[in-house]
């Protein structure tokens, strides 16, 4: 990894360790390039780089997951997650390594020398939150990663994802320390945090602290459900605590207008990257030209041609089993007369295989859902995606996802009517966070049975409830947030595609035959849902994959199996950043087996390798051990 000088905001490179918070707090000077920024003009653009790191995980797993796709079938291009699996080892960068190393690693370091060397404490931790979040989600997305030596030479060694692990616990410990120590916490000498400085919490440090348990709650459900299934009560613990009295949801707010006052996910930015301060190697959101894939739509249950829920459920639903789906995208015209209605691809196949028909991206819904002329079909004013508007937010940890980690825990405990509880109660918020109609507490009394058995598929009784219930429900929920990936690699991208099992189920089999037709219900032709369906879908690997991938066709040669059937033919992390790493690292890449090597994108995490939990029930055919 190359040294670099941040010119834009005159900070040095730094060291940075990995022993102690003392050690994290250690700093190389520079006698020709002294530092004179304050702590306290470093922190916006620190917290803008946060916001952009979440978004540059979210913008990628939205693809990695075959949560949204493309119209195309190509499979390479430019971005290669976007089409595909193809081509990742040739692209030119991930903007994931350089907003980790170069904007938030160094800032941090500098931001916590100087707040504590001039006495404002608090302003140090909110650096060390900022810092704990950055390596997460970063060795969540490499794996192996420089942090004990970063910074150091051109060319440091590689600590492994064990040992980064090992490191964030203790860090995580010492932090959280250091908020509940009125040395820190309270200290006569802390400064004022304005709301110009900090437009995520506006200096409260009770935000920060509960923040700083919500990550360290996403760390310990790392351990679920591969790893330890004893750690279900940490995970417990801090979602406890960070929903206590000092939560507040991280939203990073835009004004709207152009460049930096704009959200990543708002059409401003739809064909062009963030500014990023100087920085041109961002993404554009790319939402103009991308499509729900037949996964998403599954789950959310498209409904297959224009047809009503609302005059037999009381629902005011046209397009889908979901509410929330004609909230998240809108719905619009399709190609030459065709009905109005939520189509969906199944990823990277071409719109011209799955319709034949040239379809263009605006002929499916549009992702950004903030048309608001009532004239145009459907005749409603939408804008209720809070997320893909030029004046949205980005949420660097939303409560819904803090509650799916307690459910999931409590499922893994075997307390399956609290997990299902608090499951639907993180269902709600997210159909708040759409301004949805439907509430699960208020059912329409009409029909209610069926209509609460057939809403996302939730069933009357818990006693049906399932892990795929509730990690299906969790992927809606995490719409346009970074987590997805990570949860569908926890789980091994379970499916009866792959053959792997938890808890005997398929995660991510969407699977739903209605015991009765709503009209049988009724007796009432007028009443009837037209074109109700049943739903069968498993998740399987994207079409069209880069053909010098070797392992897309042929069989296993140790088990025999067809590639796109076994446990190893998924993607579970991506390559070091190949302009830094390739040109400066590559005899450390070498030894890691991640110089241009598709295999190293197939290795597993630490949290998806199988550790004997007893969760997994079925691992597919495979030697999961062989890259």
């Amino acid at each position: 990894m190359k040294k670099f000088l941040y010119i834009a905001m005159s900070v040095i490179v730094l060291s940075m360790t990995m022993a102690s918070c003392e050690d994290w707090m250690d700093i190389n000077t520079s006698p020709d390039n002294p530092v004179t920024v304050s702590y306290d003009v470093v922190l916006p653009s620190l917290l803008y780089f946060a916001t952009q790191q979440v978004f540059d995980h979210a913008e990628y797993h939205m693809y990695l997951t075959q949560c949204v796709t493309t119209t195309g079938r190509s499979p390479k291009e430019g971005y290669s997650y976007r089409a595909g699996w193809g081509g990742f080892p040739d692209m030119n960068r991930h903007p994931h390594w350089r907003r980790h190393y170069y904007e938030i690693g160094v800032n941090c370091q500098y931001m916590i020398d100087d707040a504590v060397k001039r006495g404002a404490r608090n302003y140090a931790l909110i650096a060390h939150t900022l810092q704990l979040h950055s390596l997460m989600i970063t060795t969540d997305e490499f794996g192996d990663m420089p942090v004990s030596e970063a910074y150091k030479s051109n060319t440091p060694g590689y600590d492994s994802q064990a040992q980064i692990y090992d490191s964030l616990d203790t860090y995580f410990r010492q932090v959280i320390n250091m908020y509940n120590d009125p040395a820190w916490y309270a200290c006569p000498t802390n400064a004022v945090v304005t709301e110009k400085t900090d437009r995520l919490y506006q200096g409260n440090m009770d935000n920060y602290r509960s923040l700083t348990y919500a990550l360290y709650a996403r760390y310990w459900l790392r351990r679920i459900p591969n790893w330890d299934l004893q750690c279900c009560d940490s995970v417990i613990k801090y979602v406890d605590l960070a929903m206590g009295a000092g939560w507040k949801e991280p939203r990073y707010k835009f004004d709207g207008g152009t460049g930096e006052k704009t959200s990543m996910w708002g059409p401003y930015h739809a064909t062009q990257a963030t500014m990023n301060l100087g920085w041109p190697q961002g993404r554009e959101n790319g939402l103009g030209g991308a499509v729900p894939t037949e996964f998403l739509g599954s789950i959310l249950g498209f409904f297959p041609g224009a047809c009503s829920l609302k005059k037999t459920t009381g629902v005011s639903s046209t397009f889908a089993i979901d509410p929330r789906a004609e909230r998240m995208m809108q719905p619009r015209a399709g190609y030459d007369s065709d009905p109005v209605m939520l189509r969906s691809l199944k990823a990277n196949i071409g719109s011209d295989v799955a319709f034949n028909k040239n379809y263009k991206a605006e002929h499916f819904p549009d992702l950004f859902c903030n048309t608001s002329d009532s004239t145009k079909a459907p005749k409603r004013a939408y804008r209720a995606n809070p997320y893909t508007r030029d004046d949205g937010y980005v949420c660097m940890i939303t409560e819904e996802e803090l509650l799916f980690a307690k459910a999931e825990a409590l499922y893994w405990k075997g307390q399956k009517q609290e997990a299902y509880n608090t499951m639907m109660q993180a269902v709600q918020i997210s159909m708040d966070r759409y301004s949805s109609e439907m509430t699960y507490s208020e059912m329409p009394a009409k029909n209610a049975d069926v209509w609460k058995e057939i809403f996302n598929r939730v069933r009357l009784s818990y006693t049906d409830f399932d892990i795929a219930m509730l990690m299906q429900q969790k992927f809606v929920a995490l719409y346009l947030q970074p987590e997805q990936w990570t949860d569908m690699r926890r789980y091994n991208y379970s499916s009866s595609k792959n053959g792997i099992q938890y808890d005997n189920t398929y995660v991510y089999d969407v699977k739903y035959v209605p015991k009765k037709r709503l009209e049988d219900v009724d007796k009432d032709p007028e009443k009837a849902l037209k074109g109700f369906f049943s739903l069968d879908y498993a998740l399987e690997r994207p079409y069209n994959i880069y053909q010098p991938h070797f392992w897309i066709e042929g069989k296993d040669y140790i088990t025999g199996a067809e590639f796109p059937l076994t446990a190893n033919a998924w993607i579970n992390r991506l390559q070091p950043d190949p302009e830094t790493e390739d040109k400066y690292n590559r005899d450390v890449l070498e030894a890691l087996g991640a110089y241009k090597n598709v295999d190293y994108l197939r290795r597993r995490m630490i949290w998806q390798e199988d550790r004997g939990t007893g969760a997994i029930t079925n691992k597919g055919v495979g030697d999961w051990n062989q890259f």
